[in-house]
């Protein structure tokens, strides 16, 4: 399972560097922080147990691909590290105790992305993300698949060609239309920050 998640991150990350070099756009790094995360199902399970995210950081490569003036498509790399936490009671000899269990969620994600841009500053993000979980001893489902993302962003163009931009968004990993409606699902809303320059 680890060799084919590590095989189809080189070949995610071998299409996006063609990608990028063979095109003319902006190629920047981001970082996101300032999350809220949560861990849900779409279908209530009756159980003693619950599970709680913690804060997340995202560390990632972006690509932007200018279509015409207003319409933009962007791709990239990130990867994600967020403590996960689960709590079950549980009966014992003596009573009844609460058992917690943390782990740390680990995610390489290829988001594509399209930028609609608007009053100059300004510009909306909505797209799909291939997520690949890299977790060891993970204690919820896998995150692996498609997942979808929607944000609004402020950037700032220099006439250097840089480029700054920070970029509220909330994503849902494992895609919610998923057959298995027990599946739990990675619910994540941060901040990215970025800087980008013009190739």
């Amino acid at each position: 399972m680890k060799l084919r998640k590590s095989v189809c991150l080189v070949l995610v990350f071998l299409c996006l560097s063609t990608l990028i070099s063979a095109q003319k756009g902006q190629l920047g790094i981001t970082f996101s922080a300032m999350s809220d995360n949560g861990v849900a199902r779409f279908r209530s399970v009756e159980d003693d147990s619950s599970t709680d995210a913690g804060k997340s950081f995202t560390y990632g490569i972006s690509y932007l691909k200018p279509l015409n003036k207003w319409l933009d498509i962007e791709t990239g790399l990130e990867y994600l590290s967020c403590p996960i936490e689960t709590k079950s009671i549980v009966g014992t000899i003596n009573g009844v105790t609460t058992l917690t269990r943390s782990v740390t969620l680990s995610m390489f994600s290829a988001p594509v992305t399209v930028r609609a841009n608007f009053l100059k500053y300004f510009y909306v993000n909505a797209g799909l993300l291939l997520d690949i979980d890299v977790s060891s001893n993970s204690i919820i489902n896998s995150q692996s698949g498609l997942g979808s993302l929607l944000g609004l962003g402020v950037k700032y163009d220099f006439n250097n060609g840089i480029s700054v931009f920070v970029n509220p968004y909330a994503k849902i990993h494992s895609f919610p239309l998923s057959f298995d409606r027990d599946q739990q699902h990675f619910m994540e809303s941060a901040v990215r920050f970025g800087i980008a320059y013009k190739l």
